[in-house]
């Protein structure tokens, strides 16, 4: 640990060197969206990038998203962030960033996180300590982790104490806009562009209804993952469903049976063309609501999840779904069209609050590009 506190120190102080170096060149009106939940541009940057470069007067918007695969080669990519930081007038973030994390109280524009997930569910950040999925406590203070945020999005106010919490900020912090691809759920001609494209692309998926199965993303497979999936494939009748795979961004999971089809993340989205959705402890249960499609439980590792993973939700009780370790009894729920959807619509709400008079995107934007104008920071020491 004594090594670690070393070597995060002397890259502190190379980071804050650099950062102050760069600070003296000239800034400009552009915001920086910065990400490692992929290496492609996330869709909720690419709708912020969209909005404010035709948004009169215009904003520019720079866009780095690199996963952390490598430490040596994410070194250049963390001297890119520096770069755009100190020359930009906002910056946003949809994860943790090492690079804020490191310059928390140097950073002299407003830094804004839109955290990646929807609605309400996990513990993440700190108060997910002391879980086998979540960080060490030591390693989190260590790294600053969440530290240096001025504003923090949050889909629905209704659980402001459990996310201020979780980035062990202050409620004060957090504003009320679900993210911007909230606004593609909802947009009618997109899901229908979508589901076009899916088919165009997949045509075997013509002709019969369609199941689409996303689990989440877990640190460490379930001992049972691959039996689970194969069994709640031998359930389902291919006479009547397609049954489509869409893995998790950052899942290595891989469902090699010839009756399914992959869709895996990236231009086309494998819930624009669901009859149905069977997930299980991931936020695209949120996703689904939203798009107005039944959804379905598959628990098959509860008993062990719940001890390593810390839940906000009691997913037995609390989301109005089928919740089983039982594939048949998906299967033939999901043949019976058995989905009490006012119930689950009142669960939706409470999770995600929609906008009353903007689309999501215009009101992230929007507050984003009223903290960037705002006078700009003073350096904090």
């Amino acid at each position: 640990m004594h090594m670690r506190k070393v070597a995060v120190a002397l890259a502190t102080g190379a980071l804050t060197a650099f950062y102050a170096l760069l600070s003296l060149l000239s800034t400009h009106q552009r915001i920086v969206c910065i990400s490692r939940q992929s290496d492609s541009a996330p869709v909720d940057f690419q709708l912020i990038k969209e909005y404010c470069e035709r948004r009169d007067p215009p904003w520019g918007v720079v866009i780095l998203a690199r996963q952390l695969r490598n430490p040596a080669t994410y070194l250049i990519e963390m001297i890119r962030q520096v770069y755009y930081i100190a020359t930009s007038r906002a910056v946003v973030l949809d994860s943790y960033c090492i690079v804020v994390g490191l310059l928390h109280d140097r950073i002299h524009v407003p830094v804004i996180q839109i955290w990646h997930s929807l609605g309400n569910m996990k513990r993440f950040g700190y108060t997910a300590f002391g879980t086998d999925e979540g960080h060490s406590e030591a390693t989190a203070h260590l790294m600053h982790m969440h530290e240096g945020y001025d504003a923090i999005a949050t889909s629905s106010l209704s659980f402001a104490d459990e996310f201020a919490a979780a980035f062990n900020a202050e409620p004060a912090k957090l504003f009320e806009a679900p993210l911007p691809r909230v606004d593609l759920l909802l947009d009618e001609a997109h899901r229908t562009r979508q589901r076009k494209a899916i088919l165009a692309a997949y045509p075997q998926l013509r002709g019969r209804e369609t199941i689409v199965y996303c689990p989440t993303f877990r640190k460490q497979p379930a001992a049972n993952e691959a039996e689970a999936s194969a069994a709640l494939i031998d359930a389902v009748d291919f006479d009547r469903f397609n049954f489509v795979y869409k893995p998790h961004p950052v899942s290595k999971q891989v469902i090699d049976d010839p009756r399914v089809v992959t869709i895996p993340s990236g231009q086309l989205d494998a819930l624009f063309v669901a009859d149905a959705i069977i997930s299980d402890y991931s936020t695209v249960i949120y996703e689904a609501g939203l798009l107005g499609v039944p959804v379905y439980l598959y628990a098959y590792d509860w008993a062990t999840y719940r001890e390593k993973r810390g839940l906000t939700i009691d997913f037995e009780n609390d989301v109005p779904a089928l919740f089983t370790d039982d594939p048949h009894a998906i299967i033939k729920s999901i043949e019976n069209k058995e989905f009490d959807a006012e119930a689950y619509r009142v669960f939706e709400n409470a999770n995600v609050t929609l906008p009353e008079n903007a689309s999501c995107t215009k009101t992230i934007c929007e507050t984003i590009i009223h903290a960037a104008s705002s006078r700009a920071k003073a350096p904090r020491r």
